[in-house]
């Protein structure tokens, strides 16, 4: 294994190929993997995002083979090619558990506005393969052939370009035209004027976009929410169609609003038959849920706290899924509760919730809250307490699970919900002298989140693919130790300088005060329902 690039007490970073770090590896030598591996989407044209090695079943085979029996594989990956990764997983020998997914209201569509886009266009291609013909015709009536042509520059394949009838047609600048016909030695005087027209229009939008009919204007802030794509040159104008065709396809668009992140969730096989051993043996096989848990509002704990008065049944660890319940001696006060079991639905607020701390209508909690309505847990559908008997029979941990703990809400309460940043804080989001940062960042509250899910205490977590360091930090604040392999080493030092500060808690798991957020939601079909089976 070639030398770290840096190191602590608990972090170690490797530079290079993540392939060349794991083969040097001992086998069964981590506790966990949490990684956000290339999405080979080419995102902004970058070199590492479209090298394919995410859906290379012999990456994830390496990783299966530092990893623990039991050990568990977390795994980020696009929505859109997501499956290629997860099948890659499983083909290396992975066993898929879940997945996990993460819902977020900040995603902006990178579609194109097709009615605007038409009227961008300019008509000129009848004019432009014109050229091109004509300059076909030059070329074979003086024996030249394309490659001579690009000869003439060095270049490979304009001369094509040139001379095509295909979708690929251009037309030469005007002291390239020139130079072509100096070199050829044909008379250009039919044809130069439809060639300067052609270049003095190059870059130019077509006519139709300037008679579109201006109906207002898009505000700083309403283009930073809608994020819509189509407002070229910074153009923050509202506009109409202009053409028959702009008109017909007005509203059409290329893509969907990205709203979430999959996530797989993968374990290596036991050593055991069973899990139970396994994790006695190694200390990997099973989830934390108890340091995952959703936190249960200040409401709900009054509710639950109504509904087991002193001498009622008490809740045990174990005997419903809302957890333990504390009570101070006597008084009826319920001091602790461990929160609801974690799901594989994790949510954040919006960006407008953060800053003005309500819940605003666009934000995926509130969406949830309203079509969901408010819905009461606990008890059979009429609300009645089991009987007497009922105890007698199945005993009082029975009785608790029936009960459960009776709060109401809308349904985001049962997931894990996360404040919603624009983007990663400056102190998540180091930043070179040079201006280089690293262009895609998961919020560490997610990353801590998900590494305490997998990895036992005291473990060691590996991330292959660790961009700007979210895992490394999100381990230490958890009190893990990390590996962290970064093929690029401006990235690399992005991550040690970040590793190197103070490392300040980042926010948790949040949930917004009920009295802050939407306080009615509007009746209709899922409105103030019971339920039995709620989702804890």
């Amino acid at each position: 294994m070639t030398e770290p690039y840096w190191s602590d007490d608990t972090v170690t970073l490797y530079v290079g190929d993540c392939r060349e770090v794991l083969a040097a590896m001992p086998d069964a030598s981590v506790d966990a993997i949490v990684t956000d591996p290339p999405y080979e989407l080419a995102f902004m044209g970058r070199a590492w995002d479209a090298s394919g090695i995410a859906f290379d079943p012999a990456v994830w085979r390496e990783c299966l083979r530092v990893l623990k029996p039991g050990g568990h594989l977390l795994a980020f990956g696009a929505p859109r090619a997501y499956h290629r990764m997860a099948v890659a997983v499983e083909d290396a020998g992975f066993e898929i558990r879940d997945s996990i997914h993460w819902v977020f209201g900040s995603g902006f569509p990178k579609g194109q506005d097709m009615g605007k886009a038409i009227d961008r266009r300019r008509e000129d291609r009848t004019k432009v393969l014109q050229v091109t013909a004509w300059l076909a015709a030059a070329r074979d009536a003086a024996g030249w052939t394309n490659a001579q042509i690009d000869a003439l520059w060095g270049y490979s394949g304009m001369g094509g370009l040139w001379t095509t009838q295909g979708k690929a047609a251009i037309v030469p600048r005007l002291d390239q035209w020139d130079r072509i016909r100096d070199s050829l030695g044909f008379d250009d005087t039919e044809i130069r004027p439809l060639v300067v027209e052609l270049n003095e229009r190059k870059g130019r939008l077509g006519e139709s976009l300037e008679q579109r009919e201006v109906v207002g204007t898009r505000s700083a802030a309403t283009r930073k929410s809608d994020h819509l794509y189509g407002n070229f040159s910074g153009d923050g104008r509202l506009t109409l169609p202009s053409s028959e065709a702009a008109h017909r396809w007005d509203g059409w668009n290329t893509a969907l609003k990205p709203a979430h992140e999959p996530i797989v969730l993968a374990r290596k096989s036991t050593g055991f038959n069973s899990t139970v051993a396994n994790i006695l043996e190694w200390g990997t096989g099973a989830l934390n849920i108890a340091a995952c848990r959703t936190p249960v509002t200040a409401e709900d704990a009054k509710a639950m706290d109504r509904v087991n008065t002193p001498g009622s049944a008490r809740m045990k660890a174990g005997a419903s899924p809302i957890g333990t319940f504390t009570r101070a001696s006597g008084s009826g006060a319920l001091d602790t509760t461990q929160g609801r079991w974690p799901t594989n639905f994790v949510i954040t607020h919006s960006a407008l919730c953060a800053e003005d701390e309500v819940c605003q209508p666009d934000c995926p909690v509130a969406e949830l809250d309203r079509q969901s309505g408010t819905r009461r847990s606990g008890g059979d559908v009429s609300g009645n307490e089991p009987s007497p008997r009922f105890s007698e029979t199945y005993g009082e941990s029975a009785r608790a699970r029936f009960v459960k703990h009776r709060d109401a809400g809308g349904a985001s309460r049962f997931f894990p919900t996360f404040r919603y940043e624009a983007k990663a804080p400056s102190s998540e989001r180091p930043r070179l002298a040079d201006g280089t940062a690293h262009a895609t960042v998961k919020p560490l509250a997610l990353m801590r989140w998900l590494v305490r899910l997998v990895t036992p205490p005291g473990g060691l977590v590996l991330d292959p693919f660790a961009g700007s360091g979210t895992t490394g930090e999100a381990c230490a604040l958890e009190g893990f130790r990390a590996v962290l392999v970064e093929l690029e080493k401006p990235h690399a030092e992005l991550i040690k300088r970040r590793l190197s500060k103070p490392l300040q808690p980042s926010l948790d798991l949040f949930s917004m005060p009920h009295d802050l957020s939407p306080s009615s939601p509007p009746d209709g079909p899922g409105q103030d329902r019971t339920e039995v089976n709620d989702g804890h």
